[in-house]
């Protein structure tokens, strides 16, 4: 099973991970770095710092719907729910 887990990499301590990890025995795991300033750190539970990593990583204004499509495929599966 894969499972993702944000850590923070720190040269002086290891891997951080920003909740608890239970490890046992050696396990493969793939890292990804971040750029510096686009790492964010959010709590959990933090709905402002939700709201700040999706404003940092937007999607491409090319994969963003209008509110008017958004709507037409919210009526398209009510109206599959009701048939």
């Amino acid at each position: 099973m894969l499972q993702t887990v944000e850590a923070i990499y720190d040269p002086q301590k290891g891997v951080l991970f920003s909740e608890t990890v239970n490890i046992n025995a050696p396990m493969r795991v793939l890292v990804t770095f971040m750029e510096q300033n686009q790492f964010i750190t959010p709590k959990k539970g933090s709905a402002q710092a939700l709201l700040t990593s999706l404003k940092a990583h937007a999607l491409p204004k090319a994969a963003q719907l209008s509110n008017a499509d958004i709507e037409a495929h919210v009526a398209e599966i009510a109206e599959g729910w009701n048939s």
